[in-house]
C-alpha cells in the first residue's frame, strides 16, 4: 500500500512539474509577444513623427512670415532668409537620412524654394496648410520601413494681377487677347514694359490639394531617417 503511494505521489509530483513548465513557457511566450508587440507600436509612432516632421517641412515651414508675404514684391531681409535657411538645414538632418543623397536632395530643393521667394516678384507663397494626414500603410522589416500616406490640405498665396477697375476696357481687352508666342522680339519687349506699367492690384489665391506620397525609411542610431519618396496627385487634386 505504501509503495502505491509513493507511486502516486510521485506521478502527482511529476504532473505539477509538468505544469508549471508549461506556465512558465506560456508566460514566457506571452512576454515575447507582448514585447514583439509594444516594440512594432513604438516603431510606428516613431515612424509616423519623422513622415509627419518632413511633411510639415515642405508644406509649411518654407513659407516666410506673414509679415513679409502681404504683397509679393516685398523683398526678404537677408537676417530673415538666413534663418529660415537654417531652420530648413536642421530639419533635413532631423527627418532624412544622409545615405543615398537623398538629404542633400531635399536640402537642395527647399533652399533654392525659400531664396527664390525672397526676392520681388509677380507671385509669393503666403501659407501652406495641412488639415488632415492618413495613413494607408505602414511596414516594418527589421531596421528598414515603408509609408503610403494621403495628404490634404490649402495652399494660399498672393500675386499681382491688373486692376480692371483702373484700366480702359480696350487697353484690358488687347492685354487679355494677347498671344506672345506670335509677336517679334521687339514686340513683345514694348507688351512687357506696356503691362508693367498699367494699375495692378494684390490678388488671393486659395488652392486644396491632396497628395499620396510614398516614403522609405531606415533606422539610423536608433533614429528612423527618410531615405527617398514618391509623390502623386489625388483624382480631383490635379493641377
Amino acid at each position: 500500500m505504501r509503495e502505491v503511494l509513493k507511486v502516486n505521489d510521485r506521478k502527482i509530483f511529476s504532473l505539477i512539474i509538468s505544469l508549471i513548465t508549461i506556465l512558465i513557457l506560456c508566460s514566457t511566450i506571452i512576454i515575447a509577444i507582448n514585447v514583439k508587440s509594444n516594440q512594432q507600436l513604438d516603431n510606428e509612432q516613431e515612424i509616423k513623427k519623422t513622415v509627419i516632421g518632413a511633411l510639415k517641412l515642405e508644406k509649411e515651414m518654407l513659407c516666410y512670415p506673414a509679415e513679409y508675404t502681404k504683397s509679393p514684391d516685398i523683398q526678404i531681409p537677408q537676417e530673415v532668409v538666413n534663418k529660415k535657411l537654417k531652420e530648413i538645414s536642421q530639419a533635413c538632418e532631423k527627418y532624412y537620412s544622409n545615405k543615398y543623397g537623398w538629404m542633400a536632395n531635399r536640402l537642395e530643393v527647399y533652399k533654392n524654394a525659400v531664396l527664390a521667394d525672397a526676392y520681388p516678384s509677380s507671385f509669393k507663397p503666403v501659407e501652406h496648410k495641412m488639415t488632415d494626414i492618413k495613413f494607408l500603410e505602414i511596414k516594418i522589416d527589421g531596421d528598414k520601413a515603408t509609408v503610403v500616406v494621403d495628404v490634404f490640405g490649402e495652399y494660399k498665396s498672393v500675386g499681382l494681377a491688373f486692376d480692371s477697375d483702373k484700366i480702359p476696357p480696350s487697353e484690358l481687352n488687347e492685354i487679355s487677347n494677347a498671344k506672345g508666342y506670335k509677336m517679334s522680339p521687339e514686340e513683345q519687349k514694348r507688351f512687357i514694359e506696356k503691362s508693367e506699367k498699367l494699375p495692378k492690384k494684390i490678388r488671393e489665391y486659395k488652392v486644396k490639394f491632396g497628395e499620396r506620397y510614398g516614403f522609405n525609411l531606415t533606422k539610423e542610431n536608433g533614429e528612423w531617417k527618410i531615405t527617398s519618396e514618391t509623390f502623386n496627385f489625388l483624382p480631383g487634386y490635379e493641377p
